[in-house]
């Protein structure tokens, strides 16, 4: 068969015509200038949850939001008064009403054609579900980025301005305490006690912050370790990291570590009614420490200290990497867990 020249036209029976709307994958309406919808494909009808017998003769507020539809109604008399091919609510979000009276977003295109009746409009009509969703995730990278450099620049500042200051305010306060008479004295060492420990806390904070812009860090994990135990406890356990354990702690030790932590604050969960709860991670040269102390009823037995899954798996776990762990506990007295590894 000869393919038609260029200049002539391919003329479609209605059939094929028909075949083609239905198979749109957007949805497609046909309304006439008062606003009755002449036909609706199937992509539209799936889309909103409407049959095609139910909406045909039906006016085109049916698919409008309640609160919108005065509004849509002036608005189509315009367009009807000057139709041309355009998108509808240009800059805005639009919806469509769906059967069951749920919403669904959608975009909108108009384009006017001649049939039997008059001018009637032709509308195409996307949900952007899926885009708006894929969109609002993207949003919430940005921001997640951008609070994570917000927080690595407070962490730095921390660690170049505040804890060298500290640190020096400190080395004068001792220095002064040296010549200071025996009723000063005493106050100067308290004080200087107290910056010790603010510098300690600052260096916690500068760990916790730092480690949330590197995604998957140790601390991130710490971080999360604990806020899901502070679910279970009913209160947040205080978190104190000396020493550069992000750096020394390898993926060797890591699962270890946080399965050591995990255990040791459900065993705090379990067993102790405590209300308070500390967990302090301290590096010095290859030796980690970590302490898990809470305010609890104690151990009352102490062949209660060694037996049980839990303790075992964290002296299992320290074992591993030619460490050690033991518990101390009075009635009443609360508990306190050490477990203890070689780095590296």
């Amino acid at each position: 068969m000869a393919s038609p020249a260029p200049h002539e036209r391919i003329v479609l029976d209605d059939d094929v015509l028909r075949h083609s709307l239905d198979q749109s994958p957007d949805g497609l309406l046909i309304c006439d200038a008062d606003g009755t919808i002449m036909y609706a494909n199937t992509a539209l009808c799936v889309m909103t949850g409407y049959r095609a017998s139910e909406l045909i003769g039906g006016p085109i507020e049916r698919l409008v939001p309640a609160d919108r539809r005065d509004h849509h109604v002036a608005r189509r008399r315009g367009y009807a008064e000057q139709p041309q091919i355009r998108p509808m609510g240009r800059g805005l979000t639009l919806s469509a009403t769906r059967a069951d009276g749920s919403e669904v977003p959608v975009e909108i295109s108009l384009s006017p054609i001649e049939g039997p009746r008059g001018t009637m409009t032709i509308a195409s009509v996307r949900d952007i579900s899926e885009r708006l969703a894929d969109a609002e995730k993207l949003r919430d990278t940005h921001e997640a980025l951008a609070l994570s450099g917000e927080r690595e620049r407070i962490a730095r500042d921390l660690h170049d301005t505040v804890l060298q200051r500290l640190f020096g305010l400190g080395l004068e306060l001792q220095a002064l305490g040296v010549k200071a008479a025996s009723d000063v004295a005493p106050r100067l060492e308290t004080a200087v006690d107290e910056i010790d420990r603010i510098i300690k806390e600052i260096r916690t904070s500068v760990f916790t912050l730092g480690a949330a812009r590197r995604d998957g860090s140790l601390g991130q994990e710490i971080g999360t370790i604990l806020a899901q135990s502070s679910r279970v406890l009913g209160f947040a356990p205080r978190l104190r990291i000396e020493g550069p354990v992000e750096n020394m702690v390898g993926p060797a030790l890591r699962p270890d570590l946080t399965a050591s932590l995990r255990e040791a604050l459900a065993n705090v969960a379990r067993h102790s009614e405590a209300t308070e709860a500390s967990v302090e991670i301290v590096l010095e040269d290859v030796l980690l420490t970590m302490r898990i102390n809470d305010n609890g009823k104690g151990l009352p037995h102490p062949e209660s200290r060694s037996s049980g899954n839990g303790l075992q798996n964290l002296r299992a776990r320290a074992l591993g990497h030619r460490g050690y762990c033991t518990v101390s506990s009075e009635p009443g007295r609360g508990t306190s867990v050490e477990w203890v590894v070689e780095v590296g």
